[in-house]
């Protein structure tokens, strides 16, 4: 980003939310879900939403705040890269603003929950991910970080949303720039560069399967990397929550500060068997202990076959 758009994006947003100029964000009380999408986020974060004590949640509010968040014309806006991050960085304004006792804005971004003296704003993302590094570093914010099997994901991604979809376009560039693949794949600069050119050489439907899945396998490194890093995050499998979900969906309210009661056990019960909505790829509900190793639902056993096999090659 130039220091133009910054400095125009920064004064339209203190012109559109005035108030933040005033005490009333607290970046402290923020708690974060984090995770590519489709690896588990939503089922996680429908279920701790359910909390009893009084929150604000969001589910993936950074690409409906206006104005618009600046890293990107098209075709997504919210593709933050891994930089570091100040207290006025577009990113970490737009946390501000959602943990503002000031902002209203359903008509915005819709909050799930916006209870009466909320404690807690927690906030569920797939967007903007790789600025977590700099916003972790900024307010070591207690995070969760959803890991999945990249070839599932991309998987239901493309099955959800077919092979068109614009998600993660940015990234998949971002990625391979040497100060990212320093921290987060040291080592394996050169492997993880020979993949996505053998991609770009393969015809359009594998290049862009292979790309992205490589691509989620390094973001998800980046997770691995910083829950190691940073003792207030953790990173979760998502098959470890569909082996035992009774076990480790208190941990994970533990870790974001929410006592695990009654209300998110119920709920939690619920998405465990499949119910009317089984196809319906946004649907959370499904028989938990059938999702480790179902059958693909786009990809077929060669696309699946070659992207275990370039993720292999590139781990660090």
């Amino acid at each position: 980003m130039s220091f133009s758009i910054i400095s125009r994006w920064q004064k339209a947003f203190r012109s559109a939310y005035p108030f933040l100029e005033q005490p009333g964000a607290d970046p402290a009380r923020l708690r974060l879900i984090l995770g590519v999408g489709r690896s588990g986020t939503s089922w996680v974060s429908q279920t701790l939403f359910r909390t009893k004590q009084p929150v604000r949640c969001f589910s993936e509010p950074l690409y409906h705040i206006s104005p618009k968040l600046p890293f990107h014309k098209k075709p997504d806006h919210t593709a933050a890269g891994c930089e570091a991050i100040s207290a006025e960085h577009p990113l970490s304004r737009a946390y501000q603003l959602l943990t503002h006792r000031e902002f209203r804005g359903p008509e915005i971004v819709p909050p799930a929950r916006n209870d009466a003296n909320w404690e807690l704003c927690v906030v569920k993302e797939v967007h903007s991910l790789l600025g977590t590094d700099g916003l972790l570093k900024l307010w070591k914010t207690p995070s969760i970080f959803i890991l999945r099997d990249p070839v599932y994901i991309a998987d239901s991604l493309f099955a959800a949303q077919t092979l068109e979809s614009a998600y993660l376009d940015h990234e998949v560039a971002a990625v391979r720039q040497p100060a990212f693949l320093e921290r987060f794949a040291p080592g394996r600069q050169r492997e993880v560069k020979a993949c996505f050119a053998d991609a770009e050489k393969l015809e359009a439907r594998r290049r862009v399967i292979l790309s992205k899945v490589v691509c989620m396998q390094l973001m998800q490194q980046m997770f691995s990397v910083l829950a190691a890093e940073f003792p207030f995050a953790k990173a979760i499998r998502y098959d470890d929550i569909c082996a035992a979900p009774r076990q480790v969906f208190p941990e994970l309210a533990e870790a974001l500060s929410l006592p695990w009661d009654d209300a998110m056990a119920a709920y939690l019960a619920e998405t465990m068997v499949a119910d009317a909505t089984l196809s319906d790829p946004y649907s959370v509900k499904r028989n938990t202990g059938e999702q480790k190793d179902r059958p693909f639902k786009f990809l077929t056993a060669e696309e699946a076959a070659s992207c275990r096999a370039a993720i292999h090659g590139i781990k660090a």
